[in-house]
């Protein structure tokens, strides 16, 4: 039975973990044929055997290649044998050549990285950024930043808090683990404001920029028209890496979420340099079991931070909930006039962009997008169903010490170790913090 042809066989968690192992262990390179004949044993055809090397190539943070060997003295990236995937792709970006091989279309693709999942030979995948990252956290060179995303809740057991999260990340040597949450309330309150500066008349709208880094490229590829709509804020995860950055700067950051497109965002040239890795939580997963911590074990050692708001982000319609009900604290004659419309899934958001740019009412004036079916929970690198973790991630956002950042003082010590003690707080315009807030849109 060939790798391809079982859906039973799921190798790459397992080259995961083996490379995690080593990689923790610090005998990666030793053990590099080691684990390719861990596995080949279970391929024979030059097929599988090059799904196998491929693989491995991608956990340890290499483009895939044509070959059954795992090195190459080439590192290009080939596209081959991308069975059935085309189904996998919303925007149909995959396309076959007249030798039936496929090919993506990068001008049109988005990066929402459903179709790694899917597709049943395994080159088209994610880089696994883990390798480099072991290496720093036991070097121990610099002190290292775990950012999670607010949808970490109820990935890794019922039993793992945001605390026994936060015990286990300092095992494994990060210096601290902080809520992108935080963060998110901090861009909530740009938001509101943004909303209050840019949309004046019943015929004004905004785009939000939040969080979802294929929406706007879908925008800035597909609707250049709408380019003007979005929002000059950077999303949580870029705001959380710059914001400690500019308090510590030594620091490394890495974000963990559901999000493959997080990758990609991060190599974005106007957001480079904040954050230095990006893992999905099954990446954490297989991380956790390499190095033998078992995060429901660890002691419950939360630092709370965040408020309602910045928590509801993990599941499509928090930030317009979050950025609503911070509109009403902070700028309560405009909160009536607040008309908020939530779509997720490239195929909704694409329709719904279509409707705008054909001038059709909407009745909405602040639009939020998210790629993914149920918004953050449902990215591709999630561990539990997305319904399932949208419940977790409301449980945790109603024991938040604050419901908005207008009343988390957590935000106003940070704003005040960040230069920004003017009043009143308005987050956009030309001050410093305003420039570690804000990205520039391309059009």
């Amino acid at each position: 039975m060939s790798v391809t042809e079982s859906s039973s066989i799921n190798i790459k968690p397992r080259i995961l973990y083996q490379v995690a192992k080593a990689a923790w262990e610090g005998n990666l390179f030793e053990r590099r044929q080691e684990i390719c004949q861990m596995v080949y044993k279970e391929a024979k055809d030059p097929e599988n055997r090059r799904y196998i090397a491929n693989q491995i190539r991608l956990a340890m943070g290499l483009e895939p290649h044509e070959s059954e060997e795992v090195f190459s003295i080439y590192d290009k990236e080939v596209l081959m044998g991308l069975s059935e995937s085309q189904d996998s792709c919303p925007l149909a970006v995959i396309t076959q050549d007249e030798y039936k091989k496929e090919e993506i279309d990068q001008t049109k693709c988005t990066d929402t990285g459903q179709c790694f999942s899917t597709c049943s030979f395994g080159v088209l995948g994610e880089k696994a950024q883990f390798v480099p990252l072991l290496k720093l956290l036991k070097e121990q060179s610099a002190p290292v930043y775990a950012s999670v995303a607010p949808a970490f809740a109820g990935q890794f057991g019922t039993a793992v808090t945001a605390g026994r999260l936060r015990s286990a990340l300092l095992k494994l040597g990060f210096a601290d683990m902080v809520e992108t949450a935080l963060y998110a309330d901090i861009i909530t309150m740009k938001e509101a404001f943004e909303f209050d500066e840019h949309v004046q008349t019943e015929n004004d709208f905004m785009i939000t920029s939040c969080c979802c880094p294929v929406w706007i490229k879908l925008i800035e590829n597909k609707f250049p028209e709408l380019v003007s709509h979005i929002s000059p804020s950077v999303s949580p995860m870029i705001a959380s890496a710059r914001i400690i950055k500019a308090l510590e700067p030594a620091a490394k950051v890495v974000f963990i979420g559901p999000c493959v497109a997080k990758k990609s965002e991060a190599q974005l040239p106007e957001l480079k340099g904040a954050v230095d890795y990006v893992l999905t939580f099954q990446e954490l997963s297989d991380i956790f079991e390499a190095a033998k911590i078992d995060p429901a074990e660890q002691p419950d050692e939360e630092n709370p931070a965040a408020s309602w708001c910045g928590r509801v982000y993990g599941h499509t319609g928090g930030v317009s909930s979050a950025v609503g009900a911070t509109l009403a604290r902070l700028v309560p004659r405009r909160s009536q006039g607040f008309k908020p419309l939530q779509v997720d899934g490239v195929i909704a958001c694409q329709n719904l962009l279509e409707k705008i740019k054909n001038g059709e009412n909407i009745n909405a004036n602040f639009i939020e997008g998210m790629a993914c079916k149920g918004g953050c929970v449902g990215g591709p690198g999630r561990i539990i169903d997305p319904n399932n973790a949208a419940r977790e991630v409301d449980a945790y956002a109603s024991s938040a010490p604050a419901h908005t950042p207008v009343e988390n003082a957590k935000i106003y010590a940070l704003l005040n170790q960040l230069g920004h003690s003017t009043e009143p707080i308005t987050l956009t315009g030309h001050s410093p913090i305003a420039a570690i807030l804000a990205r520039e849109i391309t059009k």
